[in-house]
This record gives C-alpha cells, structure tokens and sequence, in this order.
C-alpha cells in the first residue's frame, strides 16, 4: 500500500461486532488498495469489534483501525472528526456504515461523478450521496461535525449549504443492510435526539411548533404515512419537541446559518437543490461514461432517474 493514499474510507463504529467483519471486507476488497485506505475509528465497543478489528488490520495493509482515541468524544460526530484528522488521503469518503454491505465497484464510480463535477466547480464541495459522501479532507477538517447526540448530519449539512459547499446527488441504493434495526424504544429515542440536536443547532422553537401543525411534504427525512398515522405523528411531535427544547437548554448551543433557523428549511433547501447524476451532468455540463461504472454503479446512478 501506498504510504500517501489519495483517498480515505473514514469509518466510524461501536458495538457491531456482528455485521463489521461482513461491512469492511465489502468496502476494502473492491477498492485499489494504492489509492485507498479504509481508516476504522472505534467509539469504545464493548462486544468483540476490537477484536475483529485487530484481526482485518492484520490481513489488509490498507486498513487501519484506531482504537486508543475513544475517549476523546461522546458522539458520533466526534468519532467522524477523529477519522478525518486519522485519514492520510486528500479526499475523504464518510458516513459509510459498519452495519452496511456495499455494492461491488459502488464507491469507485461514485468517486468518478465526483471527480467528473469536481472539473467543473470552483470551490471546494462535500458531494452527498446516500449513505455515501465524498469531500476534501481540507473542508472536512475547517467544518466538523459537532459532538451531538444525534443529527449531527442535519446540523451539518445546514453549515455546509451556508457555505455554499454542499451538492446533492440523488441516486439508487449502494448497499444492503446486514440486519441492524432499532425497535420502537430505539427509533423514539434516535427522534428525541435529533430534536435535541435541532434545538442545540439552533433552530427555533416556535418553528417547530408550527412545522408540526402544517409543512409540505419533501420525503427526505419522514415517511410517507396513511391520515390516522400521519395525525398521531403530529400529536406526537406536539408532546415531545417541547420536552426536547427543555432538555436542549442546558447543553452546549450552536448558531445555526440564519436560512436554517426555522424548521424544515433544510429539508425543503435539499429538495430544491438535489439532482439526479443525469441532471447533474446537463446543469454543470460534465458527462460520465456510464459503461464504464460497476453493473451496481450503473443501476445506482445512471439508471435511478429512469425507475
């Protein structure tokens, strides 16, 4: 392996000692290992992933895990911070998940749009996929994620859309899930975090409050819902951003771009701004050779706009 890879896979994990092994091997083995390292930051785990870490790090020379820094964050996006000052690539891909199995040739193609649009834009940008980004290690670095409890993504992208430096590509799936889902409990406790995070980020109260009674429909981060579900959702919402803000006021604040203080702005910004790769090459006058993509490259974004 190269000593100057050109890009890293930051990898962040905790507690997926079932699914890891599986998720990596499926990350590293359709990489060029020259070009690539995988850099795995683990956040304390406690069931055996150490272990297996330790064993991948053995068999692939472009894989590092980083197991001595887990006590420097609480959070999620402390963990991604860590794997982007860890990476040793110019660019860094992120937000790839241990719980994941990616497609074969899925992260080399996506490189190649990156690299098609990069031509064509003169700043630096953070390309958002689904379950897969690409950016400068540079950028990453001056725009951290904050150490949130949750939806430190969403808090994140609003900095990023602030600076004019977030693209959005709209495309079909690039991985599988191995199998971890939250129950019920789970799935409430990851919503209350993220209103939290919302609250600390800096969005308003008030706009939330009326965001729950009325807001149009994007999809981006909610479901589409039959009427009953759709009114217990907003009785739901009414009970608990409440306990949300109050449980936000003693914890650390950030300001949030003006343009995203209210809420579903973000949501409603990428819906306007996300393009399919087709539309993507025709705005910024670039074209990919889709023959060339994996036969799952070529599903995910070259024929996603016609499914």
């Amino acid at each position: 392996m190269s000593s100057s890879p050109r890009y890293s896979i930051a990898v962040c994990n905790y507690n997926m000692a079932e699914t890891i092994e599986e998720s990596l091997r499926s990350m590293v083995e359709q990489v060029d290992e020259e070009l690539y390292e995988v850099v795995v930051v683990d956040g304390g785990s406690t069931d055996g992933s150490r272990d297996i870490l330790r064993e991948l790090e053995a068999e692939f020379d472009n894989l590092r895990a980083v197991l001595d820094r887990s006590d420097e964050c609480n959070w999620l996006g402390g963990d991604r911070n860590i794997s982007f000052e860890e990476s040793r690539g110019e660019y860094v891909l992120e937000s790839l998940d241990t719980d994941d199995y990616y497609h074969e040739g899925v992260i080399e193609d996506f490189v190649e749009i990156f690299h098609a649009l990069e031509a064509q834009v003169d700043r630096p940008f953070f390309l958002s996929g689904r379950g897969m980004n690409i950016a400068p290690r540079g950028l990453l670095l001056d725009v951290p994620y904050y150490d949130v409890g949750g939806a430190e993504d969403r808090d994140h992208w609003r900095r990023l859309y602030a600076r004019d430096a977030l693209i959005w590509l709209d495309h079909g799936h690039v991985s599988d899930s191995l199998g971890y889902d939250f129950d019920l409990r789970g799935e409430i406790s990851r919503d209350i975090h993220g209103k939290i995070t919302d609250f600390q980020s800096g969005v308003s109260f008030w706009s939330a409050i009326r965001w729950t009674l009325h807001h149009e429909h994007h999809y981006i981060f909610e479901r589409p819902r039959s009427l009953p579900r759709e009114v217990l959702k907003r009785l739901y919402d009414l009970a608990t951003f409440p306990y949300a803000y109050l449980k936000s006021l003693p914890l650390e604040r950030h300001e949030a771009p003006a343009e995203f203080r209210r809420k579903g702005a973000l949501e409603a910004r990428i819906a306007a701004t996300r393009m399919t790769l087709p539309e993507m090459e025709a705005y910024y006058g670039f074209e990919v050779d889709c023959d060339e993509f994996s036969e799952a490259g070529r599903k995910a974004f070259c024929k996603y706009a016609d499914m």
